[in-house]
């Protein structure tokens, strides 16, 4: 997990240098709207790479209105992230990161069930690979037996969301 950190640093880093380096006039200046841009998108990675551990509010987002998220909350401890995703409706029981075919053939351990939360709402506790990066994700729809592909999304915490403190 912190390589994969470490390489998308590096791939924004890179990126910055390879922007600056083409668009380079005689006068020696970076176009300061590009470089500008891949800079913040570093500066975001080093954000999510110092992540102390504890518990932090987040924003989960998904491709629909069907499969959203009540609530999000990002527990991160050794250096390993879990989203606790709260879903606002029971229409979906089981979770898995992958396409819904995949998710049918799946063994059960690959597959997330859901906890009831104490206000009686489906839970979910999953690793999180990626922050502020579009994850596939397959959702199990109880009343038509189907499995339905999807996408979410769990944004990096900002430093007042730390759950903790609350």
């Amino acid at each position: 997990m912190k390589c994969t950190r470490i390489v998308t640093l590096f791939a924004a880093v890179t990126m910055s240098f390879c922007i600056a380096g083409f668009t380079t006039g005689c006068g020696g200046q970076a176009a300061p709207e590009q470089s500008q841009s891949e800079q913040e998108a570093a500066q975001e990675s080093v954000a999510v790479e110092a992540l102390a551990d504890g518990t932090y509010v987040i924003e989960a987002d998904t491709d629909s209105s069907m499969f959203r998220a009540d609530s999000c909350t990002l527990t991160v401890a050794d250096g390993a992230y879990t989203a606790t995703l709260v879903l606002p409706g029971e229409g979906f029981s089981r979770l898995y990161f992958g396409t819904a075919d995949e998710a049918a053939k799946a063994a059960d351990d690959a597959i997330y069930d859901y906890r009831l939360n104490d206000e009686g709402k489906y839970t979910f506790d999953i690793p999180v690979a990626a922050l502020d990066e579009e994850l596939q994700v397959a959702a199990y729809g109880q009343r038509r037996d189907t499995w339905y592909d999807h996408t979410i999304t769990f944004h990096a915490p900002e430093a007042a969301t730390l759950a903790d403190a609350a």
